[in-house]
């Protein structure tokens, strides 16, 4: 008899549990909660949901934040560069996708970041603004921080404007 996805799940989620380590635990309960508040509308994406990403987009800036966990770091237990640039993308492509008019959109086509210092604080901050505002393509930068204020990243993008697809 073959098993149904649900199965299987519950069925995963029992062998890592008999196994788990409380940061395996700890791990596991961030990622459940993001998948929870996907199901509940507060995140579109399950990118966001994973990171428990959150953002505030005014007309000229943009923030977002991630708190720093386990799931997001690296060999030596900091964060991971990739997610660095994945949160200044989104505060860079979301306050750039959001000047655009209606029915159309904005794609990344270029990313440059410059890393400077790491943390192991609670929270990751990326802040986008503009540098460029043309009909066609928009160039941003990004500062990204922890908490403290320590600056961690700068990152600029420049991103293309598209006809949003139906």
């Amino acid at each position: 008899m073959m098993t149904t996805s649900k199965e299987q799940v519950e069925q995963l989620v029992a062998e890592i549990l008999q196994d788990s380590t409380e940061e395996d635990e700890e791990v596991l309960l961030h990622l459940l909660n993001g998948l929870r508040e996907k199901q509940q509308g507060i995140h579109r994406r399950y990118i966001n949901a994973t990171l428990h990403m959150v953002g505030k987009f005014e007309p000229e800036v943009s923030e977002v934040r991630i708190p720093i966990t386990p799931v997001i770091h690296n060999t030596i237990k900091v964060p991971h560069g990739g997610i660095v640039a994945t949160i200044a993308d989104a505060a860079m492509g979301g306050l750039a996708s959001r000047s655009v008019p209606e029915g159309y959109n904005v794609v990344t086509t270029n990313m440059n970041i410059s890393y400077i210092a790491t943390t192991t604080n609670k929270e990751l901050i990326a802040r986008g603004r503009f540098v460029h505002k043309g009909r066609q393509t928009l160039v941003m930068e990004c500062d990204i921080e922890d908490e403290t204020g320590r600056r961690l990243a700068i990152a600029t993008g420049s991103f293309f404007v598209i006809q949003r697809r139906p």
